[in-house]
């Protein structure tokens, strides 16, 4: 069976979207079938980041009862990956329920190693059904205090939910001089941390391009730190990298 993992944040801005498409890109280079959804149902941005726009199916099909959440997977340009859009629209974000969310994700744990829901920020409705469609969380969470504080409020609360906090990600680090350091971050927190996602250009520029910098720039200090997310990710799920030879 596959593992289902929300990623989850406090607040919004904090790089949730472009972790869930490159630590897709990345469990797909080491040979894992991947599954990232965009659960972002009002701001939904996780196609352009992995170079799709022109999907006719989306999420917001599914949960309007029009679709099947099958007919919603698309395969990306990258290996191993497939994804389910959502939509932009405001008229497709209305009629949209999502509190059926986790009945339809669930249903694809068997079809992938990994499924990847990218959530929206913070504990609304919206949020919580899609962070309740996972087994699983990753954190993101950025190096300031009140966004590290408010990501904690989040573990605390799906870990009473039931849910498995795997660890966080500590994105864009090093882009100010007032950074929390990691090792206060992580005593904060209270729960492991995974990654340090250092602030590089590289990803920025990755992203207008709609292509995840580990595959846009692999050689790239933020690349290679998102492979070494994946690779600690593989680890605790207790699987090891299918590409024979495979470094990672």
């Amino acid at each position: 069976m596959g593992r289902l993992i929300s990623i989850a944040s406090g607040k919004g801005g904090t790089g949730k979207t472009t972790t869930t498409a490159n630590l897709s890109v990345a469990l797909g280079r080491m040979g894992f079938k991947v599954l990232a959804v965009d659960a972002d149902l009002t701001m939904a941005n996780l196609s352009l980041v992995m170079g799709i726009d022109d999907a006719g199916t989306t999420i917001h099909d599914v949960l309007a009862g029009r679709a099947e959440i099958t007919d919603a997977i698309y395969a990306t340009a990258f290996e191993n990956v497939h994804l389910i859009p959502a939509a932009i629209d405001w008229e497709h974000v209305i009629r949209a329920d999502p509190r059926k969310l986790p009945e339809n994700i669930k249903k694809l744990k068997s079809q992938f190693d990994f499924v990847l829901i990218d959530c929206p920020a913070g504990l609304q409705m919206d949020a919580m059904n899609a962070m309740l469609s996972g087994d699983e969380v990753l954190l993101v969470t950025n190096p300031e205090i009140s966004c590290i504080t408010d990501t904690m409020k989040v573990s605390i609360v799906l870990k009473r939910a039931g849910l498995v906090i795997l660890g966080f990600v500590l994105n864009r680090y090093g882009r100010s001089d007032n950074d929390i350091p990691p090792d206060v971050a992580e005593e904060v927190m209270e729960v492991p941390m995974l990654a340090v996602i250092p602030e590089d250009p590289s990803i920025r520029e990755a992203t207008l391009e709609g292509i995840p910098a580990v595959e846009y720039k692999p050689t790239s200090k933020g690349a290679e730190a998102y492979m070494g997310l994946a690779k600690e990710v593989a680890r605790i799920s207790g699987l090891k990298a299918k590409v024979l030879g495979s470094a990672y």
